[in-house]
């Protein structure tokens, strides 16, 4: 099996986590572990994140709008994780 080195990735949300306020503890935790998963649903819900925040940054969207989308995103990201491991 091959090993995938997410360091990168990591170390890009960190960076982001530090800009924003605006991802609590417990989506991060969700969001690492769809990193981890690695596959192609998980990898979408990773681009779909990055593209919010990219948004937000671009002031395409505000913070309110961000936090709801970004909210809505999580919830799904948790159910897709849910169903895959329990």
């Amino acid at each position: 099996m091959e090993t995938i080195d997410k360091r990168g990735v990591l170390f890009e949300l960190d960076e982001i986590y530090k800009y924003k306020n605006l991802i609590v503890k417990s989506d991060r935790d969700v969001i690492r572990a769809i990193i981890y998963d690695g596959n192609e649903k998980a990898n979408k819900f990773h681009e779909d994140f990055m593209n919010l925040v990219a948004s937000e940054i671009d002031h395409t969207l505000n913070k309110t709008s961000f936090k709801e989308l970004k909210d809505i995103l999580i919830i799904e990201m948790q159910q897709y994780l849910d169903s895959k491991y329990f």
